[in-house]
């Protein structure tokens, strides 16, 4: 038996059908519910791919530039190297968000369809500080969509395997921030990508990266939604959470 999850180009709907096994979902959903996250080889056609980082880097111009009536909006946001709220940039990105090619897969692991929240840019340059371990809230779900080759010499995300489970009600089983060292714990768990791979992660599984010591960039796009089930935690998600 298998399950429709639609790949393909958004902004053409020349959408091309990619079918997964009913064993091969029930296997997400268990390893996203234990783990905190997933990943998941080739999800995007090289056709996307390239879609993605053409608006990217049309968006990011936008935004950068002096002129830009963005610049008097509080979205979208440019925060060194990451940028937030390109749906209110490009019908594109709005389009993806809304009904993307991954919209189905979330569904899937949610058990419900998520409300969306934002589209990023995340780019990772050479030597950059590292990101210390936080996480994006307590009531969501964030997917990112590698554009380039991601490992633990360009600065991979870390995802601390099960920590979203690991949470006090009403507050916080970890103290975040600077001080925090996850990187020798044996749950840390590295998401080396390759372009067109996605990782998809629960808001409050607890996640960081380390410096870029390669010489090249580490660039994606990040969807983030929310669930429509009322969050039974105070700490709804924050837009100011959203990095990686």
């Amino acid at each position: 038996m298998t399950r429709p999850i639609v790949c393909g180009a958004v902004e053409e709907r020349n959408l091309v059908e990619m079918t997964m096994k009913s064993s091969e979902i029930d296997r997400l959903k268990s390893d996203f519910h234990r783990d905190g996250y997933v990943i998941v080889r080739d999800f995007i056609s090289p056709e996307v791919l390239t879609e993605l980082r053409e608006h990217a880097h049309s968006a990011l111009q936008r935004v950068r530039s002096k002129d830009s009536k963005y610049n008097k909006h509080g979205l979208p946001q440019l925060h060194g190297n990451v940028a937030k709220g390109l749906e209110r940039l490009d019908d594109y990105f709005k389009d993806f968000i809304i009904d993307g090619v991954h919209l189905a897969l979330l569904t899937e692991l949610l058990d419900e369809t998520p409300t969306p929240a934002t589209v990023g840019y995340f780019c990772k340059e050479e030597a950059e500080d590292e990101i210390h371990p936080h996480r994006d809230g307590d009531n969501g779900i964030t997917i990112w969509f590698a554009l380039d080759a991601a490992s633990p010499d360009n600065g991979c995300v870390y995802f601390l395997q099960g920590s979203h489970l690991r949470w006090i009600h009403g507050g916080r089983l970890f103290r975040l921030g600077k001080s925090q060292d996850f990187s020798a714990d044996p749950s840390a768990v590295a998401a080396i990508l390759d372009p067109g791979d996605v990782s998809i992660h629960n808001s409050k599984t607890i996640h960081w990266s380390g410096k870029n010591k390669s010489g090249r960039p580490r660039r994606a796009i990040n969807c983030f939604y929310q669930k429509k089930r009322v969050s039974t935690l105070q700490k709804p998600l924050l837009k100011r959470d959203f990095r990686g």
